[in-house]
């Protein structure tokens, strides 16, 4: 019976330790280069970028159980981590679109996301989600005139 005991006890002990070694780790985020992203459709794409997103809040749960506090960025995840804007920059490094093209008077923004051109390809994007988003952001940004159809592939 004593032997028994024993291994019951090392169990909850090993049991208990893991449980706790597992807890203190530091949560995984899934960080998107634009390579991961290029061949997405909008529908992949979105799935990806709300993901990314649930881990970011999920890491953020985790790390306020284990330091009881949450951190200076209130949970929400830096612009340029974001999957669509990974591929939005790409997109735009790829046809020579500077930030400053995206600026209007009518809509200052100091983010991506607060921009006509990130408006448009989440509602192109919204209504073509079995198109490529690569497909879509071309379509978007002829239609600003932000590239010249006859010169981009």
């Amino acid at each position: 019976m004593k032997k028994i005991a024993g291994f019951f006890l090392l169990f909850c002990i090993a049991a208990v330790t893991l449980v706790f070694f597992a807890l203190s780790q530091p949560s995984q985020m899934t960080h998107y280069a634009a390579e991961d992203l290029v061949g997405l459709t909008c529908a992949e794409l979105s799935a990806r970028h709300d993901d990314f997103i649930f881990e970011y809040h999920d890491a953020e749960i985790a790390n306020y159980r284990r330091t009881g506090g949450f951190q200076d960025d209130l949970g929400l995840p830096q612009e340029e981590t974001l999957p669509f804007i990974v591929l939005m920059r790409w997109f735009m490094q790829d046809n020579e679109i500077i930030e400053a093209d995206l600026v209007h008077s009518s809509l200052p923004s100091k983010t991506l996301q607060g921009t006509k051109f990130y408006y448009e390809i989440s509602a192109a994007c919204a209504s073509a989600s079995p198109l490529r988003a690569v497909d879509v952001m071309q379509q978007v940004a002829t239609k600003l005139n932000l590239i010249d159809p006859a010169v981009s592939p």
